[in-house]
C-alpha cells in the first residue's frame, strides 16, 4: 500500500506541473543490452542514489516503467558496494551526494566502472554548478528537481547509450591496439624475411656464378681431354658445342635446362677416349666415306654408357646423365643403347641429337636443312628440327654447318695438366674392355644390350 501510495504521489505532481496534458509517447534512443557481470540483461541496469526514500521510490517507478533495470541506494556506502557487483549503464545520484566529500561517489564510480554515464539531480539553485561539472566531463548531464517525466527518461536513455558506445570504443581501441602490435610484429618477420630473402639471393647468384664458372671449367677439360685422345675427336665435340650455344639461346630453354643441354654436348664424346686410336679413326672417318664392321659398331655403341658414368662425376644432376645417355636415342626407337623411342627419349636429349645428327651425318651446307627435315619424325623429334630451325639467320649461317677438319692421325698438340700442374699421360694402352669393366655399371645380361656388353669383357 505505501508503494502504491508514492506512485500516486508522484503521479498527481507531474500531472499538475504539466497542466493535466495527455501523457505524450517518448522516444528513447536505442540501448543494446547491457551485460553483468553475472547474467545478460535485456534493458541498461541504472543505479539511483538519493537520501530521500520517496524520491528513490519515484524515481525507480517511472524508470522501471520506461523499460529501465533499477537499483537504489539510500546513501554512498551502498551505493559503491552496488558497484562492485553490478556493471550500471547509468548512475543517477543527488548532486549533493556527488559533490559532498570531496565528490567520493563521483571519483570511485568514475574509478571502478570508467563507461558509467552519471547524472546529477540537482535543484534549480545548483544548476550553474552542475552544468559546469558537465562541460568539464565529470558528469554525463544533470536533471532539475522537479524533473520533467519527459526529460528524464531522455537523458537516462541518452546516458545509457553513451555508456555502451564507450565500452564499444574501448573494446575496439583495444582491439585496435592488438592489431598494430600484429602488425608491428608482422613487420619485424616481414623485415627479417626481407633480409634472409636477399641473403639467399646473393648465395643463389654466388652459386650461379660458380656453376657457370664451373660449366665453363667442365667445358675446357672435356676438349682438353679429348684433344689428348685425338684432336679430330676433340674438334667434332667443339663443333657440336657451338651448334648447342646456338640452339640454347631460343627462348624455349630455360636457363637451367641451357646448361644441362650444353654440359651434356661437351661431355657425350667422352665415352671414346677408352677406344683404340685406330678405333676412333675408323669410326670418324665413317661419317664421311666408310663404314664401320658389325664388330666396330658394338663397341661404338657403348659409348653412350660410359659417358654416362663420367657425366655423373662431373655435375651431380642425373638429368644431365641421362641426356647422355640417350643423345643417339633415335624417335623411332632404331637408335642406341636402348633402343627406347618417342617420349620415353628425355627432351633435351631429342634436341642434342638434333646437334648430333648435324655432326655426324655432314653434307654439303645447301642440303643441311632438307636433310635434317627428312629425318623429322624418323631419327629426329619433330618438335626438336622444328624448334631448331628457329635459330636466327639459320640458313646463312654456313660456318655452323661446316666441322673443321684436322688431319686423321695428327699427333698430339695440346698436353692435359693436373690440377698440380704436372702434364698427364693417356694411357693409350687402355682398352675398351678395360674401361667398360671400370666405368660400366652392373649390366643385365637378359637384355640386347647386356649381352652386347658381355662380348666385350
Amino acid at each position: 500500500m505505501g508503494r502504491l501510495y508514492v506512485y500516486l504521489y508522484w503521479a498527481l505532481k507531474v500531472s499538475t506541473q504539466t497542466q493535466l496534458a495527455p501523457r505524450d509517447s517518448i522516444v528513447i534512443p536505442s540501448v543494446p543490452p547491457v551485460r553483468g557481470r553475472t547474467e545478460d540483461r535485456a534493458c541498461p541496469l541504472v543505479l539511483v542514489v538519493n537520501t530521500d526514500a520517496v524520491t528513490l521510490e519515484a524515481l525507480q517507478l517511472t524508470l522501471e516503467f520506461e523499460g529501465f533495470a533499477v537499483h537504489q541506494a539510500p546513501a554512498s556506502a551502498p551505493a559503491l558496494a552496488l558497484l562492485e557487483r553490478e556493471d550500471f549503464a547509468v548512475v543517477l545520484a543527488d548532486h549533493d551526494l556527488l559533490v559532498r566529500d570531496q565528490s567520493d561517489l563521483l571519483i570511485r564510480t568514475t574509478i571502478r566502472q570508467p563507461y558509467t554515464s552519471i547524472v546529477a539531480l540537482t535543484s534549480v539553485f545548483a544548476v550553474n554548478q552542475a552544468m559546469e561539472q558537465v562541460s568539464t566531463g565529470r558528469i554525463f548531464g544533470f536533471v532539475t528537481k522537479p524533473w520533467l517525466r519527459e526529460e528524464l527518461i531522455a537523458t537516462i536513455a541518452a546516458g545509457a547509450a553513451t555508456a555502451h558506445t564507450r565500452k564499444e570504443n574501448a573494446g575496439l581501441q583495444q582491439e585496435l591496439r592488438d592489431l598494430n602490435q600484429h602488425a608491428a610484429q608482422l613487420q619485424l618477420r616481414i623485415e627479417g624475411l626481407d633480409v634472409e630473402l636477399s641473403a639467399k639471393l646473393k648465395s643463389l647468384q654466388a652459386q650461379g656464378h660458380l656453376r657457370q664458372r664451373g660449366l665453363e671449367d667442365a667445358q675446357h677439360f672435356c676438349h682438353h681431354l679429348l684433344a689428348s685422345r685425338h684432336p679430330a675427336l676433340a674438334a667434332r665435340s667443339q663443333h657440336l658445342l657451338t651448334i648447342v650455344r646456338k640452339f640454347v639461346r631460343l627462348d624455349a630453354f630455360k636457363p637451367e635446362a641451357a646448361r644441362q643441354l650444353v654440359l651434356a654436348a661437351a661431355v657425350c664424346d667422352l665415352g671414346m677416349i677408352g677406344f683404340e686410336a685406330g678405333l676412333i679413326e675408323r669410326v670418324l672417318g665413317s661419317y664421311a666415306s666408310l663404314s664401320l664392321s658389325d664388330a666396330d659398331t658394338e663397341t661404338y655403341e657403348t659409348h653412350p654408357i660410359l659417358s654416362h658414368n663420367l657425366a655423373c662425376h662431373f655435375d651431380p644432376d642425373p638429368l644431365v646423365a641421362e641426356i647422355v645417355r640417350s643423345h643417339h636415342e633415335h624417335f623411332d626407337g632404331s637408335g642406341f643403347p636402348a633402343g627406347i623411342k618417342g617420349e620415353a627419349i628425355p627432351w633435351l636429349a631429342r634436341c642434342l641429337a638434333v646437334a648430333v645428327h648435324l655432326v655426324e651425318k655432314p653434307v654439303p651446307h645447301p642440303a643441311v636443312l632438307e636433310n635434317l627435315l627428312a629425318q623429322a619424325g624418323r631419327t629426329l623429334d619433330p618438335a626438336a628440327v622444328n624448334l631448331f630451325c628457329r635459330i636466327p639467320n639459320l640458313v646463312g649461317d654456313a660456318a655452323l654447318f661446316r666441322a673443321p677438319q684436322p688431319g686423321i692421325g695428327q699427333p698430339l698438340s695440346t698436353p692435359l695438366y693436373s690440377l698440380e700442374g704436372s702434364a698427364l699421360n693417356l694411357d693409350t694402352s687402355l682398352t675398351t674392355q678395360d674401361l667398360v669393366k671400370k666405368l660400366a655399371p652392373p649390366v643385365d645380361r637378359s637384355t640386347q644390350l647386356g649381352q652386347r656388353l658381355q662380348t666385350l669383357g
